[in-house]
C-alpha cells in the first residue's frame, strides 16, 4: 500500500514539474513551440501586425484572422537555415526603429497607409537595412504562401478540387480560349 502512494505522489510530483515551466513562461510566451527561434509574444504580436498590414481583412479574411504568422515562424523555424533565422529575428526586432526613422512612429502606431508606405520601402535593397530586408523578403514569401495554403482560401475564396473534374466531350472548345483566332483566306 505504501508503495502504491509513493508512486502516485511521485507521479503528481512529476507532473507538477513539467507544468510549471509552461504557467512561468505567461505573458512572454509565444503561441507555438519553436525549437530553433526565441521568439518573444511581443516578436510575434509586431509579426502578426506586419503581416495584416500584407493581407489585411477585407470582405475576406486576412493574414492576421488566420493566423499566418504563426505559420511564417513555423516555416522559418523548420525550414530555413540558421543565417535565415538569425537575420529574421534581427530584422523583424529593427523595424520599429526602421519606422521611428521613416514616419517618427513605430509600426504599430502607424496609420494603414503608413504602413504599407513602410513595407514598400523595405523592398528597396539599398535603402533598407540588411536584416530588415531579409526579414521582409522570407516574411512576404511565406506569408503568401500561409494564406494561400490556408483552409479558409481553399475552401472558401477559391475552392480547390483535389481531383479533375470528368471528362465532357460536349465541351465548346471555344470554352478553352479568350481570343477567337481569325483565318485570312
Amino acid at each position: 500500500m505504501n508503495r502504491r502512494i509513493a508512486i502516485k505522489n511521485m507521479l503528481l510530483v512529476v507532473t507538477g514539474a513539467a507544468m510549471i515551466p509552461r504557467h512561468l513562461r505567461g505573458a512572454t510566451a509565444v503561441s507555438i513551440g519553436l525549437t530553433n527561434l526565441q521568439v518573444t509574444a511581443s516578436d510575434e504580436h509586431l509579426l502578426a501586425e506586419v503581416v495584416d498590414t500584407l493581407i489585411p481583412t477585407t470582405d475576406t479574411l486576412g493574414a492576421k484572422d488566420l493566423k499566418v504568422h504563426l505559420f511564417v515562424l513555423l516555416m522559418l523555424n523548420d525550414c530555413h537555415d540558421k543565417k535565415d533565422q538569425t537575420l529574421f529575428l534581427e530584422g523583424l526586432r529593427q523595424i520599429d526603429a526602421f519606422a521611428l526613422a521613416q514616419t517618427g512612429k513605430s509600426f504599430t502606431d502607424c496609420d494603414t497607409a503608413e504602413r504599407v508606405n513602410l513595407l514598400t520601402r523595405m523592398k528597396s535593397k539599398e535603402a533598407t537595412p540588411p536584416a530588415v530586408w531579409t526579414f521582409n523578403r522570407l516574411m512576404r514569401s511565406r506569408t503568401i504562401e500561409g494564406y494561400n495554403v490556408s483552409q479558409y482560401v481553399m475552401t472558401q475564396v477559391r475552392p480547390h478540387q483535389m481531383i479533375p473534374p470528368a471528362y465532357d466531350g460536349f465541351y465548346p472548345a471555344s470554352n478553352y480560349t479568350q481570343t477567337e483566332v481569325k483565318t485570312h483566306g
